[in-house]
């Protein structure tokens, strides 16, 4: 069990001496390691011997799984689903989101713990990509333009849980602007305008706004969600919409499905792989199916 102590309000050492409890009390062996620093989970999970272990478990959000993910699988260029041998990954929900695990039916700290007694798991899909930062994985989503700018401000707000993005959607309004990119999907070239760009693996973002509601976490596709030029008060009108997934809908929001992405825009956009926030456009992004098992 691998804690993010200061996820959740700083709730995460709590959240992990109750979950190992419950673990223990049905007779599951426990070792707790606790992160001390921003990245230290990615150092963790990649000192860790994998054949000696059934299963990882991340206390934490996004980031923390996230972090976990590229310990246990990242640094490999040549990661392809099933070439690596490696424990089922399990999440105890307590980040500012825990996006991620809402479609493996992960809500609650009970949810996970029986999931991890029952050993219970499923092969889900990942994304590989690589910017001027390097090479990495996600699993969840990785975003460029408005909603990556709202995911920087809203680490400002971390204190108020999922409310920091509605409360970083506002603040990004005053400057909206839309972009030119350049997408190649699977080898076809889409030129468009856009405030946005989303490519999704799993359905949710920001705990529980569904950017991408038709994503399958098993397709071995990406859901590509591009939100095209909009006034303010469309986007206020239309924001409320992805709570139920409905802002697809819109004539202004499209969606284009694929395996291999090229995104470039016409200045560097910002980049947010599962909520982390570094990196910029221009990017190659990969998608490989059923790489990574998790507690489902």
């Amino acid at each position: 069990m691998i804690v993010n102590p200061n996820a959740g309000k700083k709730r995460g050492r709590e959240v992990a001496e109750t979950a190992a409890d419950m673990l223990r009390r049905r007779a599951v062996d426990v070792e707790v390691l606790v992160s001390n620093f921003p990245g230290h989970i990615v150092d963790l999970a990649r000192g860790l011997e994998p054949d000696v272990w059934d299963g990882v478990v991340v206390v934490g959000g996004d980031g923390s799984l996230f972090e976990a993910v590229n310990g246990l699988f990242g640094g490999r260029g040549d990661v392809e689903a099933g070439t690596l041998a490696r424990p089922p990954i399990g999440q105890i929900p307590v980040g500012t989101g825990n996006s991620f695990i809402r479609d493996l039916g992960v809500e609650s700290v009970d949810d996970a713990v029986e999931m991890i007694v029952r050993n219970r798991s499923k092969n889900v899909d990942a994304g590989r990509f690589i910017c001027s930062e390097g090479e990495f994985l996600f699993v969840n989503l990785l975003g460029a333009g408005f909603v990556s700018n709202v995911a920087y401000r809203a680490r400002r707000y971390k204190r108020l849980g999922a409310l920091s993005y509605v409360v970083g959607v506002f603040g990004e309004l005053v400057g909206l602007k839309a972009h030119t990119v350049d997408m190649t999907i699977d080898g076809t070239l889409h030129r468009r305008q856009a405030i946005f760009v989303e490519i999704c693996n799993s359905r949710y973002t920001g705990g529980t706004m569904m950017m991408a509601p038709e994503a399958d976490i098993t397709d071995g596709l990406f859901d590509v969600v591009v939100l095209g030029p909009i006034t303010r008060r469309k986007l206020l009108r239309l924001f409320p919409r992805i709570f139920d997934g409905t802002h697809i809908l819109d004539d202004s929001v499209e969606v284009i499905r694929g395996r291999r992405v090229s995104l470039s825009s016409d200045t560097p956009l910002a980049l947010t792989p599962d909520g982390e926030t570094f990196g910029t456009t221009p990017i190659e992004i990969e998608l490989i199916p059923g790489m990574i098992r998790m507690f489902a």
